[in-house]
């Protein structure tokens, strides 16, 4: 799953996109200063974490316990590859 990074002088954030949204926003995302770091193996847009509640509320940089706790309450939690966690 592809993954871009930003990091301000105060907070990391990472967003992780399926690789057909990847397509459409790299540029975009480049542009604006994210950082790709990591290609990685392909999701299905269903998957894809433009719809992601740590992606929505900017939560991909708080700690463990805050990403797992909102994550509990996403009703696509089973199918989510990522479970709040980092993989990059």
């Amino acid at each position: 799953m592809p993954t871009w990074k930003l990091k301000t002088e105060g907070e990391t954030f990472f967003f992780h996109l399926c690789h057909a949204c990847n397509d459409k926003s790299a540029a975009g995302l480049a542009k604006a200063g994210w950082q790709k770091i990591r290609d990685g193996e392909p999701v299905s847009c269903n998957e894809c974490t433009q719809k992601c509640t740590l992606t929505a509320k900017g939560l991909w940089g708080a700690e463990d316990a805050v990403r797992y706790a909102a994550c509990a309450e996403c009703p696509e939690y089973d199918s989510c590859p990522l479970k709040g966690r980092h993989y990059c």
